[in-house]
């Protein structure tokens, strides 16, 4: 019975130290800001009248991507064509919604989501 016993709390032990290894760092930062410079900080509450923008970097390589906005009446706008990203550069897509309500931002590259931000236009 100690030996069943020990040899579970290694085994646990081991899953447990095994899941926190974390996965690798993110290939992607992305997020949305009430302003449209590289100074803006990411805030999930924007001012009606505030510039807003959807924020994205890739931090691995060179990539191309797509991002969306839902807005509260529930439809959706994505940039027309894939948008290339030199990584280690910030960019900045404007959002031009004044529409009250909680607003969705997709952020895609190579057809599959990367990451996704909610914010919510106030006034």
């Amino acid at each position: 019975m100690k030996k069943t016993l020990t040899a579970v709390l290694l085994g646990t032990a081991l899953l447990v130290s095994a899941g926190s290894v974390s996965g690798a760092t993110p290939a992607y930062k992305h997020y949305v800001a009430c302003g449209v410079s590289e100074k803006a900080k990411p805030s999930h509450s924007c001012p009606k009248k505030s510039k807003k923008g959807a924020f994205f970097k890739s931090l691995e390589g060179d990539v191309a991507y797509t991002v969306c906005v839902r807005f509260p009446t529930k439809k959706a706008i994505c940039t027309e064509e894939p948008q290339e990203a030199r990584q280690g550069t910030l960019y900045v897509n404007k959002i031009t919604s004044n529409i009250p309500g909680k607003h969705r931002v997709t952020w895609f590259v190579g057809g599959k989501r990367v990451g996704s931000f909610i914010f919510r236009v106030t006034g």
